[in-house]
């Protein structure tokens, strides 16, 4: 298979797989999408990337060594992409870069397809519990305190029907309230743990938070957002607690 890509479109795929250099040590992609869990599986990226690549298939191991030769790539022009059953070749102007494909059976984080996601957990509209866009400036802020604070979750914390987002330090000297006056749809008590992934990653829009209750106590967090002309999704799940179990 060969793509013909604009220099501006290849820099974009870069910046894309950029976004999951400290989470993933692999990237497959398959017909132009990107979904695989985390190096932790502690979260699920995708990433519809077909407005760059179109339905390319193409698989990079150990994609943070790469990065850096290839984004040389986009200075020389055009890029074409070639992929055989073999190996992936990235051709500019001068210079060219040839990857033996690994075998699937090596990589640490694998392409899932629809079924085996479906099969994972149903999100159906009417267990959405709360639906609401963070807003850039908001998204900034959420991010500074995240690096600030050395913390990998913020909390979700249900006043009824309302939430709030707030984040600690690991010693609880320090605590901030980062958001509040979330709509819920139904009434609870305690808190969620909310991963701060989708926060630090670089994006162009408002983040849109989609809890769904999937069972008694247990969420599916789905945050959806853009990064150029590319839609983003990042799943994780998450257990009601209650307030003193946050001690």
């Amino acid at each position: 298979m060969e793509v013909i890509i604009h220099p501006n479109d290849f820099s974009n795929f870069l910046r894309c797989l950029a976004l999951l250099i400290d989470k993933c040590n692999d990237v497959q992609i398959q017909a132009g999408v990107l979904r695989q869990r985390s190096n932790k599986k502690a979260n699920i990226f995708e990433m519809d990337l077909s407005p760059l690549i179109a339905d390319a298939d193409i698989i990079i191991s150990n994609f943070k060594q790469k990065l850096p030769m290839l984004k040389q790539l986009s200075q020389q022009g055009e890029v074409k992409i070639t992929t055989t059953d073999n190996d992936l070749s990235f051709l500019g102007k001068r210079s060219t870069f040839k990857f033996t494909n690994p075998r699937i059976d090596f990589l640490d984080n694998k392409f899932m397809p629809d079924e085996e996601f479906r099969n994972l957990f149903t999100l159906a509209e009417n267990n959405i519990i709360v639906e609401y866009p963070f807003e850039k400036n908001i998204c900034q802020l959420m991010k500074a305190t995240s690096k600030q604070f050395n913390t990998v979750s913020f909390q979700m914390l249900f006043e009824g029907n309302t939430a709030s987002i707030t984040a600690s330090t690991s010693s609880k000297d320090q605590h901030s309230k980062l958001e509040s006056g979330i709509p819920v749809k139904k009434h609870l008590k305690g808190f969620l743990n909310i991963v701060t992934t989708p926060f630090l990653i670089d994006h162009d829009e408002e983040i849109l938070l989609k809890i769904y209750n999937i069972e008694e106590s247990i969420f599916i967090n789905k945050f959806s957002t853009t990064v150029g002309k590319v839609n983003m999704n990042v799943y994780c799940r998450s257990q009601l607690l209650e307030e003193n179990q946050n001690e």
